[in-house]
């Protein structure tokens, strides 16, 4: 078989009645001053001639590869995967090739990534990281986006939800649906981000309505299906539960979707017996029986926006540090019942 010769940008150029140099800024990341007249003339020849940009040969002039790495916790939970394809649809648009790393919560798979990154293969990199140990990150030398609800995190760039007033939002809606005894249900896995955060609102919302903290209805377990099975059977093990919990608020969709399932093989409806509140919007949460009441987080923007954010970093460096929280949006469904 024939192989195609491959086109090169002088062939572009003497279609399009252009400079190799015309040539070489429409193509390339940076752009450049070309005339309206001229891009449309590059474009054209481009289509014709089935051009297409030597990313390798780009990377030797520029000491760049053009590679990105967005790592995850759990690439199998839809908001993060959700996440990852939103940053990946940004950043093929702008010439970039995507690799996607599943820590699956290790901080050991998460250090093995970070040595990639340091070898020189990324010119970047977005992360959700498991240990939060900012330094470490830093001294990998490529820029960085943090995805998560990091709010007090002020010296590296960051995109994520509002969880504070996102996390209210759950209990407020508990509570004004008669609930009183709520519990928690999150994790200290890795960190104590989802602890610090999403308890430290927990405590602040039972103080402000006058009721004690009770810290064993404070379940720690991993945001995941056997977390979600872990959160069933530590309820089930509380001495009279029924008069101590009416209601949990979960960390996430999976969790609280695996609970539901646990609870219902042990003869505890919830929606009726218990209510639970998720967090996420994950698309089987609308599918579960009964469909989950949660908290939707905008994972689209939230994955374009941390592409955003990078490629702005990787153009200039030196840009003053930037922030970006999306607000959580209440969806109710039949998982949390009415008890007024």
């Amino acid at each position: 078989m024939t192989m195609k010769p491959k086109i090169s940008i002088i062939e572009v150029a003497e279609l399009a009645g252009v400079s190799k140099s015309t040539v070489s800024r429409v193509v390339s990341d940076r752009g450049g001053s070309v005339s309206h007249q001229a891009l449309e003339k590059v474009t054209a020849a481009i289509k014709e001639l089935g051009y297409t940009r030597n990313t390798i040969a780009a990377g030797l002039r520029t000491q760049r590869t053009y590679m990105v790495l967005v790592m995850v916790p759990d690439i199998a939970n839809p908001y993060w995967s959700g996440v990852a394809r939103a940053a990946q649809d940004r950043f093929e648009a702008e010439g970039y090739s995507v690799v996607v790393g599943n820590t699956d919560w290790s901080e050991a798979r998460e250090a093995s990534y970070y040595e990639l990154a340091r070898s020189g293969r990324f010119d970047g990199l977005v992360l959700n990281s498991v240990t939060d140990d900012i330094d470490s990150i830093k001294r990998i030398g490529v820029p960085t986006v943090l995805v998560g609800e990091r709010a007090e995190l002020q010296d590296i760039d960051t995109v994520g939800t509002d969880m504070r007033t996102s996390a209210r939002l759950a209990l407020e809606y508990l509570w004004s649906s008669g609930h009183r005894r709520i519990a928690l249900a999150t994790s200290e896995h890795g960190s104590e981000r989802f602890l610090s955060l999403r308890r430290r609102v927990y405590q602040a919302f039972l103080a402000e309505k006058g009721v004690a903290f009770d810290p064993s209805i404070a379940f720690s377990v991993k945001l995941s299906e056997e977390g979600g099975r872990e959160l069933a059977r530590e309820l089930l093990a509380l001495k009279k539960w029924r008069e101590r919990v009416d209601s949990i608020f979960c960390g996430n969709d999976i969790l609280a979707i695996a609970a539901i399932d646990a609870l219902r093989e042990a003869g505890v409806t919830v929606g009726k017996d218990v209510s639970l509140v998720g967090m996420d919007d994950i698309p089987e949460a609308a599918r579960t029986y009964p469909p989950l009441t949660t908290v939707r987080k905008p994972r689209d923007l939230i994955g374009a926006a941390a592409a955003e954010l990078l490629l702005a970093r990787m153009r200039a460096p030196d840009r003053p540090v930037e922030k970006r929280l999306f607000p959580g949006e209440l969806v109710a469904r039949s998982s949390a019942a009415e008890r007024r």
